[in-house]
């Protein structure tokens, strides 16, 4: 065959793929144009559970030109806005509309539900008792209303908003949940007691680390004081630590503390302290930055600087943070990820997941007898859970693995499995 042949032959080939494609797509709009506001609204939504929302929202304005007045459509229009975080977008479809319905109560329900989501409680309660106005035995408006006061710490005003509620729905499931939740916002102060073990499976005995804790709540933040017992290979060490959270300003708060051992323990840093400030950024987002001081009088001082970014997406809390460690002799970086699901809507109760890489300063079931084990290579994986035991009580458990190098042997790796559970009673 020629060449002449050849360019003939794929220009025909060329023209019949065109020709087809356009067919194609001449045929899949003329199926569009033949369905329905409904039939569109229903095919959305199954590509919009299926995580294709970007198609989702071309056939709901499909059905939005055909039937403009769909309000069900154009909420779920901008149900699917607000699910990619495009808040603005989602209440300007919003406006439109109130302006045709003014208290449909699922729009105002979504309404309440893009506030929240961006972090903005008090327009979620502003909404909240716009709709009790005109619905005032909604109880789905007041539970909503009783949790927005809770967690802006109203919780006096919260209780008469149960009080209410009860007298509609005495069996509503959600009351005792919350009531208790309010409950535990009152108790200012707390005792608990946790103890891990870390196994590895070559050179180290077990370590084993006990710390119990005072915690109490004040007007300007939490204060918590420490003792840490630590018993591994063959010695005992004690430090003593005291941690602060005082408030700063609305939206910003601080992580002040400091830790002591003393020469007589090698298992500790004679001296530890750390400085962190939290903001609260837009979006649910929320970031840090701080550093970290330790002092092992070898002349060793070290420190590490640190930050986090952290996002709440609905039920779930996601954090990164990195540590960063200048040194004569090399230069450590080390991060954290963690996660933590909050199934039961409190924030007391959670299933949490991390993964680490390095050694990190805040973690406190290893042996940090000298600086340079933050220059060591790691990897770590861990699962933990929060469980309440009534108002008063919590159970903490986690287990995680560690694979770590040797500080004496670089380029060679331990293993090592730890488990710690812990006991908070608070009154």
């Amino acid at each position: 065959m020629t060449n002449k042949h050849r360019t003939l032959s794929f220009a025909k080939i060329s023209s019949v793929l065109c020709i087809l494609f356009i067919s194609q797509v001449i045929f899949s709009q003329t199926m569009l144009d033949s369905l329905d506001a409904d039939e569109l609204f229903d095919r959305a939504r199954k590509l919009a559970f299926n995580s294709q929302r970007d198609s989702a929202r071309q056939l709901l304005k499909l059905a939005l030109q055909e039937s403009p007045n769909y309000v069900d459509i154009r909420i779920f229009y901008a149900r699917t806005l607000a699910w990619d975080g495009l808040r603005n977008e989602a209440r300007q479809e919003m406006k439109t509309v109130f302006s045709q319905k003014p208290f449909n109560t699922e729009a105002l329900l979504f309404a309440i539900d893009v506030e929240l989501w961006d972090d903005k409680p008090s327009e979620a309660l502003k909404i909240c008792v716009t709709a009790l106005r005109k619905f005032p035995n909604h109880e789905e408006f007041l539970l909503q209303k009783a949790k927005i006061l809770r967690d802006l710490n109203r919780e006096n005003e919260a209780l008469i908003t149960l009080t209410i509620l009860e007298d509609i729905n005495p069996s509503n499931p959600e009351v005792p949940k919350i009531r208790e939740s309010i409950k535990s916002n009152f108790i200012m102060q707390g005792i608990s007691a946790s103890e891990s073990y870390d196994w590895y499976n070559k050179v180290y005995d077990p370590n084993h680390l006990v710390a119990l804790q005072y915690n109490r709540s004040t007007y300007f933040g939490s204060v918590i004081a420490r003792l840490n017992y630590r018993n591994t290979r063959g010695k005992d060490g004690f430090q003593i630590e005291v941690d602060a959270y005082p408030r700063i300003v609305s939206g910003i708060y601080a992580y002040i503390s400091y830790g002591f051992a003393g020469t007589s323990s090698s298992l500790f840093s004679e001296h530890r302290a750390g400085l962190e400030a939290f903001f609260k950024l837009p979006e649910s987002f929320e970031g840090s930055f701080g550093a970290r001081y330790l002092n092992f009088g070898t002349g060793n001082d070290i420190t590490i600087y640190t930050g986090s970014l952290g996002y709440y997406y609905k039920d779930y809390w996601f954090s990164l943070r990195p540590f960063v460690t200048p040194s004569s002799i090399s230069f450590s970086r080390s991060i954290n990820i963690t996660s933590r699901w909050y199934y039961d809507g409190t924030a007391d109760e959670y299933a949490s997941m991390k993964a680490g890489a390095g050694f990190s300063p805040d973690e406190r079931n290893y042996d940090p007898t000298n600086s340079n084990v933050y220059l060591l290579k790691a990897r770590s994986f861990g699962i933990g859970w929060q469980k309440p035991l009534g108002i008063f009580s919590l159970l903490t458990v986690s287990v995680d693995y560690t694979r770590q190098e040797l500080s004496f042997s670089p380029g060679e790796f331990v293993e090592v499995y730890s488990f710690s559970i812990g006991y908070r009673y608070k009154f």
